[in-house]
Parts: C-alpha cells; sequence; structure tokens
C-alpha cells in the first residue's frame, strides 16, 4: 500500500487495519503505538485547555469586564513594571 491509498483511507477503513496491525504485531511496535496515542492525547487536551482560556479572557475583554489599554499605556506599564496603568 503507497502513501496515495493511505491518505484516500477513510477513518473506519484506517482504524480497521490498525487493527489487523495491532493484532500481529511485536510488542515493541504496540509500545510505540501507545505512546504516540497518549502523547497526542495530551497534546489536544493542553490545546483544547488553552483554547477554552482565551475564548475565556476574550469574553470578558468584549463584556467590558477586562481593561483596554493603548499602545503608550502599555508600554509605560512595561517600563514601569506595573500590572495595572498608573498615569504619572
Amino acid at each position: 500500500m503507497n502513501l496515495n491509498q493511505v491518505i484516500a483511507m477513510t477513518g473506519v477503513e484506517i482504524k480497521t487495519k490498525l487493527y489487523q496491525e495491532i493484532e500481529h504485531s511485536a510488542e515493541r511496535l504496540l509500545n510505540m503505538i501507545y505512546a504516540m496515542a497518549r502523547t497526542y492525547s495530551k497534546y489536544v487536551n493542553i490545546y483544547e485547555t488553552r483554547k477554552n482560556i482565551i475564548l475565556a479572557e476574550r469574553e470578558k475583554h468584549l463584556a467590558g469586564i477586562n481593561p483596554s489599554y493603548s499602545w503608550e499605556e502599555m508600554k509605560h506599564m512595561a517600563i514601569n513594571n506595573q500590572r495595572t496603568y498608573l498615569p504619572n
């Protein structure tokens, strides 16, 4: 089976082929597949968590709960190591 055939396969076809391969695989291959699946799951969870945090912050911003600052105010805060804008 070449790469183009694999790309053209549906999710169900890929799962079926994987199950067939796993059924007759050596323990080393099983460990690699398991590690890859766990890594993917952790990545997806981190991605979803970050996405949810960003969306929650966006909602607060749109609702006017979080303050907005101009570029000059942000620059002033950065230079003076401040977390909120305190004019001179």
